[in-house]
């Protein structure tokens, strides 16, 4: 039993001895622990795969930026993708514009977004919610709202999609360039 004891208290020794080295050689000189910034935005690829009644694939850009923030991050910015999917040997695209809000682990976004097979057109307004990843990763689930008489039978009014918006800042957040404060007078 004393034997167990001595090997428990020569362990934790051992491991507050590392995390104190660890420590010193830690660049704490510039670190600010309750700084709160917006980094620049940075125009980034948004890639992503959906499901409807058909599954989709979504590809495109966003003006994308990160909020640091002690607690959590958050991002926002304006998109442009299109959704591509093919159905009876038909492809259908759709080109859509929205603007998508995360902070920490919930997401919010909204589109518009143009259907076309190249004859017909459906157009659809998409409110969206769902669990984000700091804003790198977002799983949404929306609701297609029909704003044309047109209708394509296979969009769905639920629609589940999981989104990558692929800014490097999220790599390397400290060295991350940080948008200009407005001074006030």
């Amino acid at each position: 039993m004393r034997i167990e004891i001595r090997v428990v208290r020569s362990v934790c020794t051992v491991v507050v001895l590392l995390i104190s080295l660890a420590a010193q050689g830690q660049d704490t000189v510039n670190v600010k622990p309750f700084e709160r910034y917006w980094t620049k935005p940075r125009l980034v690829p948004k890639v992503g795969l959906g499901v409807e009644e058909t599954a989709f694939a979504e590809i495109g850009i966003q003006l994308h930026k990160i909020y640091i923030h002690p607690l959590s991050l958050a991002s926002a910015g304006p998109y442009f993708t299109v959704d591509g999917m093919i159905r009876d040997d038909q492809l259908v695209s759709g080109p859509k514009a929205g603007y998508e809000v995360t902070a920490g682990l919930l997401g919010l976004a909204a589109d518009f977004t143009c259907y076309s097979d190249f004859g017909h057109e459906a157009f659809v307004f998409t409110p969206r919610a769902g669990l984000s990843i700091m804003g790198f990763v977002n799983l949404f689930y929306g609701i297609n709202v029909p704003l044309s008489d047109y209708q394509f039978s296979f969009i769905n009014k639920n629609r589940f999609s999981l989104v990558f918006n692929l800014n490097r800042d999220y790599f390397n957040l400290r060295e991350a360039p940080r948008k200009e404060r407005k001074s006030r007078p």
